[in-house]
């Protein structure tokens, strides 16, 4: 009987577990902007409605600027790997 009460009781405390992560998809433009007020560039979240051709269900993703752009190192490279020899972007 006692086995059976502290099965039990253990698992009420599994399910008690709670996720204290924000649902970013879920928060509204004013609330994004709140919990990005003072956070540096990479990590401020960003989100997008994703559009998927298969699918009329629209998906909003969110992630960091870092993760969805990548580092500025990453940025930087890109750019060196974009550029046209010979060809100047200012006229």
């Amino acid at each position: 009987m006692r086995l059976i009460t502290f099965f039990l009781m253990g698992m009420a405390l599994i399910a008690c577990e709670v996720d204290t992560t924000p649902r970013f998809e879920r928060m509204s433009f004013e609330e994004l902007a709140e919990y990005n007020r003072g956070k540096s560039l990479a990590q401020m979240i960003v989100c997008d409605d994703e559009n998927r051709s298969f699918s009329r269900v629209r998906r909003r993703r969110c992630m960091t600027v870092e993760a969805r752009y990548g580092s500025r190192e990453q940025i930087g490279q890109l750019g060196v790997m974009n550029t046209i020899p010979g060809y100047s972007g200012v006229e």
